[in-house]
């Protein structure tokens, strides 16, 4: 049950915080599809695809007091506290260091824009519901015409995914 917890706020090790609820879902999204060990259930909602179960593992972070939620403006900002590094110092030692997030990926979905990660989500969701290459950029742009703007950069970064 903790792996789940511990490659969450794993993210936190890499990158000193993620701004946006947004951006932290289609993070973890893109890193599920990258192969990595999250193994939350996705659906698609109106901003791509959206996890309930990731949604409740981070709020219960929050509560336990391993992460900050801070809203600045109009925006949820995260951040690992004190406690939340001492549970990935612990937990790594006790379990062995078996979760490597590749830094590269993780720094480039982190400092990506919200927009086109939304679009490379919402892309990478039709490809995983069988639509080829070309049907998954003719629905996403039908799904998201206001970032349709973003959808070659998008296709790049999931590209490099």
């Amino acid at each position: 049950m903790l792996d789940n917890e511990y490659a969450l706020i794993s993210l936190f090790r890499v990158v000193p915080q993620i701004k946006g609820r947004k951006k932290l879902q289609k993070t973890v999204y893109l890193l599920q599809r990258a192969g990595l060990p999250y193994n939350e259930k996705f659906r698609y909602h109106h901003y791509g695809p959206y996890s309930s179960e990731l949604q409740a593992k981070v709020d219960r972070l929050v509560d336990y007091g391993m992460l900050n939620e801070n809203f600045d403006g109009d925006i949820y900002v995260y951040e690992i506290t004190d406690k939340g590094k001492e549970f990935l110092q612990l937990y790594g030692s006790l379990a062995g260091s078996g979760f490597d997030l590749p830094e590269h990926l993780v720094k480039r979905l982190v400092g990506t824009s919200t927009p086109v990660l939304e679009m490379t989500s919402t892309y990478a969701y039709l490809l995983e519901m069988g639509y080829d290459k070309d049907e998954a950029l003719t629905k996403a742009s039908m799904l998201k015409p206001n970032l349709d703007y973003c959808l070659n950069e998008a296709q790049v970064l999931y590209d490099e995914i």
